[in-house]
């Protein structure tokens, strides 16, 4: 197992069996005009036969879970005549498909569909279990997908067993130590809190917001996610009136130029506590959040069952390191810019979920000409449209404290006259 795969793992075991699909990830990679279905289908069987990681089912009914890499064999992929030529028809597919668990222990971690509309070829629609793949991964996947359909070829792939087989040899000692004496300080109600009501997240998309976030960036010198999580935390606090907050970081371990295009899961979980002074420098303030990111990032990279050992043995019985109530993630790109007429735009789009475990809060942020917020929360933890207002606070936090004319945390106003909802 790598580090990673170990903590996907150990992860579901929080969710349960009850609630195994929140572990696929669902992706719709456009097909260019012209490519054939039985095309698209030869590509993604090239790319299971290239990387290990879409061959391998695991054993988790030991102590410490194992895994059998399987040799290619030819697999089934199906061709679903959607009744409108849509990204949205080709989502639903998804989605649909995604909602059901994936036996890792008896199949293949993957599922995929060539969409046709008229018996052209539209999409490639894959559901990936997140062992054998995070973010990351799906880039690289969609990328080689590309190469291939446009007659390229892949070459030699890095596959997981090196990057265990480095874990192996290299000491993980510093970041278990570092976990181990940091735990103590991460706020105890910020851990997993068992609540089972229903998720739904409320987006937006703003232009303002992240011209706002990139002038903080600047000037600050530090990254755009940090200034986006800083006044992501700043809004939570004043919305709970509380003045510390957990967040589970997503760290992607893809530091090096040689597990960039490593096709398996990499992520863990990297928790910082922010602590909110409303009588603090508004810019001290996100400069000191960066510098607490970078500190988690630098030790995001560890074995979850080598650290609840330590914390166990340091007198804290630890039974879950990968249990957080609140999660941070920075997707990078958008998948597409919002048409025009989008309520992003103005409004706040709702999202409704199947998820009953897991974070009870999410702050999910990507990139495009614009920035997207996405609050994703359970209903009993932000009821009503809290979900929506926090979205909107934090816009509005980014473009007032880019204004520069508040000296105190406590002066920013998170009030938004722009968002009409």
């Amino acid at each position: 197992m790598t580090y990673g795969q170990l903590s996907v793992l150990r992860s579901l075991e929080t969710h349960g069996p009850d609630h195994r699909s929140v572990a696929n990830l669902l992706s719709v990679w456009e097909v260019p005009f012209g490519v054939g279905t039985a095309q698209v289908m030869d590509a993604w069987l090239q790319l299971v036969a290239a990387h290990e990681s879409l061959r391998t089912t695991y054993d988790l009914s030991g102590p410490t879970p194992t895994q059998t890499v399987h040799p290619y064999r030819p697999s089934k992929v199906a061709a679903v005549e959607l009744a409108e030529d849509s990204f949205a028809a080709a989502h639903r597919l998804a989605a649909e498909s995604a909602a059901e668990p994936i036996d890792i222990e008896a199949e293949l971690p993957w599922r995929a569909f060539v969409t046709t509309h008229q018996g052209d070829a539209l999409q490639l629609v894959t559901v990936i279990h997140h062992v054998a793949a995070d973010n990351g991964a799906l880039r690289v996947l969609e990328e080689q997908l590309g190469r291939l359909l446009d007659g390229g070829t892949l070459g030699p792939v890095v596959q997981p067993l090196e990057m265990t087989q480095a874990q192996q040899e290299e000491s993980c000692s510093r970041s278990v130590r570092h976990w181990t004496e940091a735990w103590g300080q991460l706020a105890p109600a910020d851990r997993d809190p068992g609540d089972g009501s229903e998720r739904r997240r409320a987006s937006l998309y703003s232009l303002e917001g992240l011209a706002a976030a990139q002038e903080l960036s600047e000037q600050l010198k530090i990254s755009v996610q940090s200034v986006v999580l800083g006044v992501g935390a700043l809004a939570l606090a004043r919305l709970k009136r509380t003045e510390q907050v957990t967040f589970a970081l997503m760290a992607a371990n893809r530091l090096t130029a040689r597990w960039v295009p490593l096709v398996s899961s990499l992520n863990q979980f990297a928790p910082v506590t922010i602590t909110i002074d409303e009588e603090a420098n508004p810019l001290e303030y996100l400069r000191a959040g960066y510098l607490q990111c970078m500190t988690a990032y630098m030790n995001g990279c560890y074995d979850v069952d080598a650290l609840r050992a330590s914390l166990q043995q340091a007198g804290q019985q630890e039974t879950d390191p990968t249990a957080f109530a609140k999660h941070f993630n920075f997707l990078g790109d958008v998948d597409a810019e919002p048409d025009a007429g989008s309520t992003l735009h103005t409004g706040i789009q709702w999202r409704p979920s199947t998820q009953r475990s897991g974070p009870n809060f999410h702050l999910a942020v990507a990139t495009g000409k614009g920035i997207l917020i996405g609050v994703g929360a359970s209903r009993d933890y932000l009821e009503g449209n809290l979900p929506a207002v926090l979205a909107a606070s934090i816009e509005a936090g980014l473009i007032n404290i880019s204004k520069g004319s508040e000296s105190s945390l406590g002066e920013v106003s998170l009030d938004n006259p722009w968002r009409v909802f």
